[in-house]
Protein backbone atom coordinates (compact mmCIF):
# COMPACT_ATOMS: atom_id res chain seq x y z
CA UNK A 1 0.00 0.00 0.00
CA UNK A 2 1.24 3.50 -0.83
CA UNK A 3 0.05 6.92 0.32
CA UNK A 4 0.35 10.23 -1.54
CA UNK A 5 -0.81 13.62 -0.33
CA UNK A 6 -1.29 16.61 -2.63
CA UNK A 7 -1.31 19.65 -0.37
CA UNK A 8 -2.41 21.98 -3.18
CA UNK A 9 -5.78 20.23 -3.56
CA UNK A 10 -5.90 18.68 -0.06
CA UNK A 11 -6.18 15.25 -1.64
CA UNK A 12 -4.99 11.98 -0.13
CA UNK A 13 -4.46 9.02 -2.45
CA UNK A 14 -4.25 5.54 -1.01
CA UNK A 15 -3.02 2.94 -3.48
CA UNK A 16 -3.58 -0.78 -2.94
CA UNK A 17 -0.97 -1.78 -5.51
CA UNK A 18 2.83 -1.92 -5.39
CA UNK A 19 3.49 -0.45 -8.85
CA UNK A 20 1.36 2.71 -8.75
CA UNK A 21 2.78 4.16 -11.96
CA UNK A 22 2.19 0.91 -13.86
CA UNK A 23 -1.34 0.56 -12.53
CA UNK A 24 -2.22 4.17 -13.38
CA UNK A 25 -1.87 3.19 -17.04
CA UNK A 26 -4.64 0.65 -16.40
CA UNK A 27 -6.95 3.30 -14.88
CA UNK A 28 -10.54 3.14 -16.08
CA UNK A 29 -12.84 5.14 -13.83
CA UNK A 30 -13.56 6.61 -10.45
CA UNK A 31 -16.80 6.57 -8.55
CA UNK A 32 -17.77 9.13 -5.89
CA UNK A 33 -20.61 7.45 -3.94
CA UNK A 34 -23.19 9.69 -2.30
CA UNK A 35 -22.94 7.45 0.75
CA UNK A 36 -19.35 8.62 1.14
CA UNK A 37 -20.49 12.25 0.84
CA UNK A 38 -18.80 12.60 -2.56
CA UNK A 39 -15.55 13.12 -0.63
CA UNK A 40 -14.10 9.61 -0.94
CA UNK A 41 -13.67 8.29 -4.45
CA UNK A 42 -13.07 4.70 -5.47
CA UNK A 43 -10.48 4.22 -8.23
CA UNK A 44 -10.88 1.23 -10.54
CA UNK A 45 -8.76 -0.44 -13.19
CA UNK A 46 -9.95 -1.40 -16.67
CA UNK A 47 -10.42 -4.93 -15.31
CA UNK A 48 -12.83 -3.62 -12.67
CA UNK A 49 -10.40 -4.05 -9.77
CA UNK A 50 -10.33 -1.48 -6.96
CA UNK A 51 -6.79 -0.14 -6.83
CA UNK A 52 -7.10 3.04 -4.83
CA UNK A 53 -9.02 5.66 -2.89
CA UNK A 54 -9.03 9.41 -3.36
CA UNK A 55 -10.04 11.46 -0.32
CA UNK A 56 -10.87 15.15 -0.71
CA UNK A 57 -10.71 17.11 1.51
CA UNK A 58 -8.21 14.91 3.31
CA UNK A 59 -7.73 17.35 6.18
CA UNK A 60 -11.35 16.77 7.15
CA UNK A 61 -10.58 13.13 7.98
CA UNK A 62 -6.89 13.19 9.00
CA UNK A 63 -4.68 15.39 11.16
CA UNK A 64 -2.72 17.90 9.08
CA UNK A 65 0.57 16.77 10.64
CA UNK A 66 -0.04 13.20 9.44
CA UNK A 67 -0.74 14.48 5.94
CA UNK A 68 2.29 16.77 5.90
CA UNK A 69 4.48 13.80 6.91
CA UNK A 70 3.45 12.07 3.65
CA UNK A 71 4.85 14.85 1.45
Amino acid sequence: MKYEYDKEVDGLYIWFVDDVDGEKEDYEQEIWPIELKNEIGLLFSKRGKLFGLEIMPASKYFEQKQLDDMI
